[in-house]
């Protein structure tokens, strides 16, 4: 009998608290609301973040980064190869990558043409970005 009770009791619970909805209320410190603002307007303003490229070419003599920089052009015409002068040198990069793991298939192509190629940390626009 008190087999009988407890189940229908059970039951009784079970099936009513089935119909009952929680309600979760966040109540968020208005020093880490402050931060959290703060933090997205400067994130949002940032248009270049770190990121990894390929250098193909490092060279203190022009004529060779033009030459190699006129080479994987006509290699590869689907990247979009810049180059910069950092005092003596001129270098020569292509891609846009967050994370290191994207550019292995890329760079293991190009170090058949260009073996001194290397992966480097750069300053690269958002927009960027593969």
């Amino acid at each position: 009998m008190r087999y009988i009770i407890s189940t229908i009791v059970f039951l009784f619970f079970g099936f009513a608290s089935s119909d009952i909805e929680a309600q979760v209320v966040f109540s968020e410190d208005a020093n880490v609301s402050s931060l959290m603002s703060r933090y997205r307007s400067q994130h949002q303003q940032q248009i270049t973040q770190k990121a990894w490229r390929i250098q193909v070419v490092t060279t203190n003599d022009r004529r060779n980064m033009e030459a190699a920089l006129a080479k994987l052009s006509q290699m590869y015409p689907q990247l979009d190869p810049s180059w910069t002068h950092a005092s003596p040198y001129y270098q020569v990069k292509v891609g846009a990558f967050e994370e290191k793991d994207d550019l292995q298939n890329l760079l293991l192509t190009l170090k058949r043409d260009f073996p001194s190629a290397i992966p480097v940390m750069d300053d690269i626009e958002k927009t960027k970005l593969l």
